[in-house]
């Protein structure tokens, strides 16, 4: 289910925080909220972070009139807390847990055990706050391809933005172009770069060097053994189910 796209218009939150299953799109997210903020009201009035704590980045001084977007995968124990008192925008995405599994284990050269650790980690995140109704968008809808999510995120940013500049965003970020851009990202000026030479990435963006894999739905049926996708599916039962991942599922 895409739900962004019921979003109404309102004013430009000032934190917005998108949080995202490994391997969802969520970079995605990020930089179409990150580059939204940024046409609107100009590259000085945003602040934007990876911080799966954020405790990390609320001592930063930069922060006091400015927009602030946050990227997550997990989270910490004080989110939820954190997220009823202060009210943010908070955008979810998320993606069949086994195929994402298989996406950090192919793209990353990670084994199956440290994949599965960190996607049933951020998954048991995500999901109470998919269950109290905070949006969230689905990797299987394809909404990282589709023009009409970037209009309906800029409407729920509250933020009016030309054709033009629209089109020149989601151009950015379209697969081919992300792809392109993360084959050459050890080209970027040095200071824009963090990681190691296996984990390249781009410290503004946050595209690795190996971003981008085959896009392929309902892939971990061939790739995963039945013990592996058996383990994902009972601790993930209910993810599963909620999101529409299970038998039969349309389009998994």
């Amino acid at each position: 289910m895409t739900q962004v796209a019921q979003f109404g218009q309102v004013s430009a939150p000032r934190l917005v925080i998108t949080l995202g299953l490994y391997g969802s799109a969520s970079t995605w997210l990020f930089n179409v909220v990150r580059e939204t903020l940024n046409a609107a009201h100009g590259v000085e009035r945003v602040c934007a972070y990876y911080a799966d704590a954020i405790a990390l980045i609320l001592q930063d001084g930069a922060i006091p009139g400015r927009h602030v977007v946050v990227k997550m995968h997990v989270g910490d124990d004080s989110l939820p807390a954190f997220v009823y008192l202060a009210q943010p925008l908070l955008l979810l995405s998320v993606r069949d847990p086994r195929d994402a599994v298989v996406s950090l284990m192919e793209r990353f050269d990670q084994d199956f055990d440290k994949a599965a650790s960190r996607v049933v980690q951020s998954a048991r995140r995500i999901f109470p706050f998919a269950a109290a109704g905070h949006p969230y968008l689905r990797y299987e809808d394809n909404f990282f391809a589709r023009r009409e999510t970037l209009d309906a995120i800029a409407a729920r940013l509250g933020v009016a933005l030309a054709d033009a500049t629209k089109t020149a965003i989601f151009s950015r970020y379209e697969t081919n172009a992300v792809r392109d851009f993360a084959t050459h990202v050890g080209e970027l000026p040095k200071d824009r770069l963090d990681g190691g030479e296996a984990d390249l990435f781009d410290r503004v963006t946050h595209i690795h060097r190996g971003h981008i894999g085959d896009g392929l739905i309902g892939k971990w049926r061939e790739r995963l053994s039945p013990a592996q996708s058996a383990a994902i599916t009972q601790a993930l039962g209910d993810f599963i189910a909620n999101f529409g991942y299970g038998p039969g599922a349309a389009g998994v």
